[in-house]
């Protein structure tokens, strides 16, 4: 190699060589995602300083920077002052400067609330709570809960408590700010701490526009079991919510038509509550235009503790005519309080030949494993059915060709309940329906064939069983039955039961398992959770903190379910 190559070669040696030392293995930018929530480290005035003087100043650091967007309306210092509080922020310190100085001898709170998140984003654990005092002493009142929805946790709820009756509440709640006000956390709990003893009103809601005011009734809400009495008793009882959203829009009829097999056919504008219905059948009414008496319906087609718009209603021997269908607005709560009632546009029965056979729309026990004692099968028709039916109508026989006797009970014409005697444990049964048996009202059969369905019952030994206490604390109904609930969790099986003494033991198939119950005031096998208009309290819930296992031919013994 000629010396001018060798050197032109050596500068890009140097350059290859000097690559080599600077290109070195490491690990990818970026590290770990950051997953830790942000907290506060210190605040001024210190927590819990007492004697704090004169001052118009908060200031709260944090453990890193945060999202300043997320604190709109995640910062409640009460009791409430008057007028604009400004924040300016310093680092990661919140300053905080207040329209008024603190007055004497009280005790403020700040709440800052779960939905305070960092810079990726990662919210808050919980609220925190700061709290100081002008004078000698700090107020120890204290209350918590949960906040749920579906049975599930609900986070970033608004609590507040009000100075006011439930009655004045509804009244003035969408107006009033609430002098102590808290937001529910991830897990959907809540806690007030530091509140004067006394009794408030308390309210849960979805502050969505983030004002600290319930606004109604574009926000969901829940209501307390019972007024919320502040003491310092932290083992006191806690008070849950159940969210829920009033739909206030007036409800109109849509339309009315009759069907082929003579029933009243009614589209609401929104879907209502089948109980409003079912349960006031004098206060719905088919009203002729032509002067005459006014026909209520015999029963209407749907079921318990659901929502719909579209109702069938059977009416009995209606003559030729035109009519309206009328309904009292005040079974729909306060949605048309304007009006008496809502009424359809005018329309024209004839008498027509119904020919169109009945068919059944639900069996209960279809290609299903019950228990022994659910006996009580459940048949749902198209149409109202004729009650007097033959012995052969039904027939239920188990794998051993053996017989079972039957009783018939009708909820309404839609539904019939048969009651089948001493079913027995790990047995396969078959019902079969004659369908010629079956009749509407207008003579028509079920159809010519004869219909099969098969259900069976568990292997006793392949169940597990849990035993246990129900608790009533003397600050909830303690006349009022419990209801509990299993359910598993995958929420495949569901085992409701009411219990009639203060201890239980149910069987139940193996798995994991969620306990919940609730005091059924009204004795409707339903968990009511209260109304806003007319107001009513919700009725007690409760849930236990554990999950439950369930063991194939074990006790699982001891579970006690608490009701304060």
């Amino acid at each position: 190699m000629s010396p001018e190559r060798k050197l032109l070669l050596l500068p890009l040696l140097l350059i290859f060589f000097i690559t080599l030392q600077c290109a070195k293995i490491s690990a990818p930018p970026g590290g770990p995602v950051d997953k830790t929530p942000p907290n506060i480290i210190s605040t001024y005035p210190p927590a819990d300083s007492i004697g704090v003087g004169k001052d118009n100043k908060i200031s709260i650091t944090f453990s890193e920077d945060v999202n300043k967007t997320t604190i709109d309306g995640a910062i409640f210092i009460s009791p409430r002052f008057e007028g604009d509080i400004k924040y300016k922020w310093k680092g990661k310190t919140l300053n905080i400067n207040l329209p008024d100085s603190f007055a004497d001898s009280t005790t403020y709170i700040v709440n800052v609330g779960a939905t305070v998140a960092d810079l990726r984003s990662n919210k808050m654990d919980n609220s925190y709570i700061l709290a100081f005092s002008t004078g000698d002493k700090i107020d120890q009142g204290y209350l918590s809960g949960t906040v749920y929805q579906d049975d599930k946790p609900y986070p970033d709820a608004s609590i507040g408590l009000f100075k006011l009756s439930p009655t004045d509440s509804l009244n003035q709640f969408d107006s009033t700010y609430p002098p102590y006000l808290t937001q529910s956390g991830k897990s959907g709990e809540y806690t007030f701490e530091y509140i004067p003893d006394g009794e408030f009103f308390i309210l849960a809601f979805n502050d969505k526009n983030k004002g600290q005011l319930f606004s109604y009734p574009i926000e969901y809400y829940g209501l307390p079991d019972r007024p919320a009495n502040i003491t310092s008793n932290r083992e006191g009882p806690g008070i849950d919510f159940y969210m829920q959203k009033d739909d206030t829009a007036a409800i109109e009829i849509l339309s009315t038509t009759i069907t082929p097999d003579g029933l009243l056919k009614v589209r609401f504008s929104t879907e209502v509550p089948s109980d409003s219905l079912r349960e006031n059948h004098n206060r719905i009414s088919l009203v002729p235009v032509t002067p005459d008496s006014s026909l209520h319906p015999v029963t209407i087609k749907q079921r318990p503790h659901t929502l719909s718009s579209t109702y069938l209603f059977y009416f009995d021997n209606i003559p030729d005519g035109i009519y309206r269908f009328v309904v009292e607005t005040d079974l729909f709560g306060h949605r048309n309080d304007s009006i008496e009632t809502i009424q359809s546009e005018e329309f024209s029965i004839t008498a027509l030949t119904d020919d169109t056979p009945p068919t059944i729309d639900s069996v209960s026990f279809k290609d299903i494993t019950i228990f022994p004692t659910d006996n009580v099968l459940e048949l749902y028709f198209s149409e109202p059915i004729r009650k007097q039916l033959s012995e052969d109508a039904f027939i239920i026989m188990d794998n051993d060709s053996n017989l079972y006797n039957i009783n018939f009970r009708w909820p309404d014409r839609f539904g019939l309940y048969i009651y089948i005697e001493e079913l027995k444990w790990n047995a396969q049964y078959t019902m079969t329906i004659s369908e010629s048996r079956i009749f509407d009202l207008a003579g028509n059969a079920l159809g010519d064939s004869v219909l099969t369905y098969s259900f069976s019952t568990y292997d006793q030994d392949s169940l597990g069983s849990v035993s246990g206490t129900i608790t009533l604390k003397p600050s909830v109904d303690t006349t009022a039955f419990p209801f509990i609930k299993f359910t598993s969790i995958d929420r495949k099986f569901i085992y409701e039961e009411r219990v009639l003494t203060g201890q239980y033991n149910f069987a139940l198939p193996p798995g994991k398992y969620l306990l919940s119950g609730f005091l059924d005031q009204n004795n409707n096998g339903f968990h009511d959770i209260g109304n806003l208009f007319p107001f009513r309290y919700a009725e007690t819930a409760t849930f236990y903190p554990d999950t439950i296992r369930v063991r194939s031919r074990f006790e699982t013994a001891g579970i006690e379910l608490i009701f304060d």
